[in-house]
């Protein structure tokens, strides 16, 4: 397996995947969390239940791309998020529901009481909440890494952004090929993801935010001032 130091097999790459459903996710979705989760999973195992923010970030667990500015506060992936942006075809809204069937209200058990089913608050409180997705035929990605185990990674990559079980994100295919330009972090004189200010030109430094700079984005260690794209 291809460590973050072993750059004999690294090369500039395009990375797509071919989308049979809208994502739920934001418009970023950076490659770079997606190759970690897929690396914890086959280096440590699956995990089926998690704990939203609570889970360390997995230590030790290689990621197949070049590591700029090892060593330091600020490194990050050679890795570009969604291009090109916004990378989406069109967007909308849904909405995923949860509500009682009172039909089988009958079914229960208030204890030999009267009672009736509290739709409003509890456990059996009804839900309409709206869900944002943008849909396209294929989102890429452009990077520096290991195409072999970046292609063995993303092969058990079945759906991309939130509400998977929903069927939102499904992937119908991978393709990880050569490409002969590094545009990991520009393209063409434009940001393709997020920098650390201390990277930027003279004309970025604008567009700066507080945001995760690398994988897990939701750590706060991993967040600090960054240039966005």
């Amino acid at each position: 397996m291809a460590s973050p130091d072993d750059r004999q097999s690294y090369e500039p790459l395009r990375v797509t995947a071919h989308l049979r459903t809208g994502v739920v996710a934001d418009r970023w979705l950076p490659l770079d969390g997606i190759l970690l989760y897929q690396a914890a999973r086959a280096q440590l195992g699956d995990q089926v239940v998690t704990v939203p923010g609570g889970s360390p970030a997995p230590g030790g667990v290689s990621v197949p791309l070049k590591v700029l500015h090892p060593g330091e506060d600020h490194w990050y992936y050679a890795c570009s998020w969604a291009q090109p942006q916004p990378w989406w075809a069109a967007e909308g809204q849904d909405h995923w529901n949860k509500r009682f069937d009172n039909a089988l209200a009958d079914l229960v058990d208030f204890g030999g009481k009267r009672g009736r089913v509290i739709v409003e608050n509890g456990e059996y409180k009804a839900y309409h909440m709206p869900v944002h997705y943008y849909a396209a035929a294929g989102v890429e990605w452009f990077c520096i890494g290991d195409r072999a185990e970046i292609a063995r990674l993303l092969a058990t990559c079945t759906h991309l952004g939130k509400k998977a079980s929903q069927g939102w994100g499904r992937v119908a295919a991978w393709t990880v090929e050569p490409w002969a330009e590094d545009w990991t972090v520009r393209r063409e004189g434009q940001l393709t993801r997020a920098i650390p200010l201390q990277d930027a030109l003279p004309d970025e430094a604008g567009r700066l935010m507080f945001y995760g700079l690398r994988p897990p984005y939701y750590r706060k260690e991993n967040q600090l001032p960054v240039v966005m794209p």
